[in-house]
C-alpha cells in the first residue's frame, strides 16, 4: 500500500461523488436459503503430531463481472476483519455501515435493488455460506472527514456494527482541504473505531477526469492510501479501478445520464471490489486464527 497517483493522468470521463444520504435498512428481505452448514472444525491431532490450524469458514471465490475487469488492484493491504469472523462463527447477522458518498444511497441507480449498499449485501451473503447481512446505508452531503467524525461516534453508538465500510475524501480533496490535516483527522477516527474493535474497510476518492491533474485532489487520494498502509485498514482503489473503466469504455458506460453518479453498472463494479477486500479480511482473519474480539 502507500501507492502514489501521479498528477498527471490520461482520464476519460468525468466522475465525481457527492455525499447524500439518509438511514436505510439496504435490502429487501430475500427469499428463504436452505439452512447453513455449520461451519468446518478443525480435526483434533493424532496423540504426538503436530497438526495445522484449518480455517474454520467457508468461502467461494468472489465472483467477478467481465465488464468490471481491470488492470488495477481491487484492494490493498493485508488486515484481517476479526469483527467480522467472530459474527459469521457466532452464527449471527454481521453489521454492516456503509458510510460516505453518495453511492452509499441511491443517487444515479435505476432502482433500490441496484444501489451499491445492497448490491454489498447481496454480494457479501453469496460467497459467504451462511452468511447474514444487516447492512446500515449513512452518508451526508458535503460531509469531509474532519465533520465526519463526531457524527460516525453517534452512528457506531447506535448500531454498534461490525464493519464499516467507508467512502473517504472525496468532499475533503474536491474542499481542497490540505492532505496532511485530512490525514491526521482519518487516523484519529481510525483509532478510535480500532479502540471499539470495529473493522474498518477505506475506499478511496472516485476518479474525476477534470481533477485527475489536480495536486490537491491526487494528494488526498495519496494520504489515504499512506495512512491506510500504517494503521493496516483495507483499501478498495476506488480511484484506480474507475480510472481504468474510463480508459477501458470510452464514452462513460459506468455514468449515469448525468454522467456524475454511477449508474447500475458503476455500482454494481464498486461493490464487487468491495467484497474483494472483505473476502480478503476475513480469509486473512481465519488464516491466522485470530483472537476474537
Amino acid at each position: 500500500m502507500g501507492r502514489r497517483i501521479s498528477v498527471v493522468s490520461v482520464g476519460i470521463a468525468a466522475v465525481g461523488f457527492t455525499l447524500a444520504g439518509h438511514g436505510v435498512s439496504a435490502a429487501e428481505p430475500l427469499p428463504p436459503a436452505q439452512a447453513p452448514a455449520a461451519p468446518l472444525a478443525a480435526p483434533a491431532p493424532a496423540a504426538g503430531v503436530g497438526a495445522k490450524r484449518r480455517p474454520l469458514l467457508r468461502l467461494s471465490n468472489p465472483r467477478a463481472s467481465v465488464e468490471c475487469k481491470v488492470k488495477s488492484p481491487a484492494y490493498e493491504g493485508r488486515a484481517p476483519l476479526r469483527a467480522v469472523r467472530r459474527a459469521i462463527l457466532q452464527n449471527r447477522p454481521v453489521r454492516v455501515v456503509a458510510l460516505g458518498a453518495s453511492a452509499a444511497v441511491d443517487a444515479g441507480a435505476t432502482s433500490p435493488r441496484a444501489t451499491y449498499p445492497v448490491r454489498l449485501e447481496n454480494d457479501l451473503e453469496g460467497v459467504i455460506e451462511g452468511l447474514q447481512v444487516e447492512m446500515y446505508a449513512r452518508g451526508q452531503s458535503g460531509e469531509v472527514a474532519e465533520g465526519a467524525a463526531d457524527r460516525i461516534k453517534a452512528e457506531i453508538a447506535e448500531l454498534r456494527p461490525d464493519l464499516v465500510v467507508w467512502q473517504v475524501g472525496t468532499n475533503d480533496a474536491v474542499a481542497r482541504i490540505d492532505a496532511e490535516t485530512f490525514g491526521e483527522q482519518l487516523r484519529e477516527t481510525l483509532s478510535w473505531l480500532a479502540s471499539h474493535k470495529i473493522d474498518v474497510v477505506l475506499i478511496d476518492p472516485q476518479y474525476v477526469e477534470r481533477l485527475s491533474r489536480d495536486v490537491r485532489y491526487t494528494s488526498i487520494v495519496n494520504e489515504i492510501a499512506t495512512v491506510a498502509s500504517e494503521m493496516h485498514v483495507l483499501l478498495v482503489n476506488r480511484y484506480e479501478t474507475m480510472a481504468d473503466l474510463a480508459r477501458q469504455n470510452p464514452g462513460s458506460s459506468y455514468l449515469s445520464n448525468d454522467r456524475f453518479h454511477l449508474n447500475d453498472l458503476g455500482y454494481r463494479c464498486m461493490a464487487e471490489y468491495a467484497v474483494k477486500a472483505i473476502v480478503a479480511g476475513i480469509l486473512q482473519a481465519d488464516t491466522e486464527n485470530g483472537a476474537l474480539h
